[in-house]
């Protein structure tokens, strides 16, 4: 299972990544330019999730994770750290 969560996330993250590269590339202002987690889940949610955390280095990684990175790289790092844990995941 957690294999199958690390193709897919890597396929959608590529998915994501060519249509944002199309979209830069065409100097189109779509859904995918600029696409990021907050843009997904609200602000009101961001802050609430930015904000539960109180140490101030943590804070910091969740902020850039959900404000700055583009989604496409989200999806392809949660990719590859599905497929690095199904090596050690015994599937049954």
């Amino acid at each position: 299972m957690v294999t199958r969560l690390g193709i897919y996330s890597l396929l959608a993250g590529f998915f994501v990544g060519v249509f944002n590269g199309i979209s830069h590339f065409m100097g189109v202002n779509n859904i995918w330019v600029n696409l990021t987690i907050s843009k997904l889940i609200g602000p009101d949610m961001s802050e609430s999730i930015a904000e539960a955390v109180n140490i101030e280095s943590i804070r910091g990684i969740l902020s850039y994770l959900i404000y700055d990175l583009p989604f496409f790289c989200f999806l392809l790092g949660m990719g590859v750290l599905f497929l690095i844990l199904s090596l050690f995941v015994k599937e049954h």
